[in-house]
């Protein structure tokens, strides 16, 4: 009887460590602040929108499709804004000069954008806007600066 009195202890031990264990051995999202500037803007007017994007799906042209999206007021020499309490990881920004802040990119007839556009990296596009994966960087500080210089086509 005393094996078995062991055993029951044992048993009940178990039961509330593996518990207790589960729920704190569970890893911890690693989360930090992404500083994006924003430079070469041709005037200061209207505002600039910034889209963060987690995929390649709508980059950079659909918004809609971006983790988030704000706009700012441009001051003329650059505009910056930080992401907060962005979880770590593989992302790509789209930033644009809306000059007459209507949110959205003005293009002419041939759909090339009459406004400043600009991708993280400065990633160049090739006959059409960038890729995600020209563009995309790895976000894995607590803190974190990029720079973007918006062009004019």
């Amino acid at each position: 009887m005393k094996s078995a009195g062991n055993l029951l202890k044992y048993i009940l031990v178990l039961f509330f460590l593996i518990p207790a264990y589960s729920f704190t051995s569970q890893p911890t999202v690693k989360k930090g602040n992404l500083k994006v500037i924003v430079n070469k803007m041709r005037n200061s007017a209207g505002q600039i929108g910034f889209s963060l994007y987690n995929s390649d799906k709508g980059f950079p042209n659909h918004p809609e499709n971006a983790i988030s999206n704000v706009f700012v007021k441009n001051n003329g020499t650059s505009v910056e804004y930080t992401f907060t309490n962005i979880v770590m990881g593989t992302y790509a920004i789209a930033v644009f000069h809306d000059e007459n802040s209507d949110k959205k990119i003005n293009t002419n007839w041939l759909g090339i954008p009459k406004e400043g556009v600009g991708v993280s990296n400065n990633a160049k596009g090739s006959f059409g806007p960038p890729k995600f994966d020209d563009a995309k960087f790895d976000f894995n500080k607590p803190e974190q600066t990029i720079t973007i210089s918006l062009n004019y086509l």
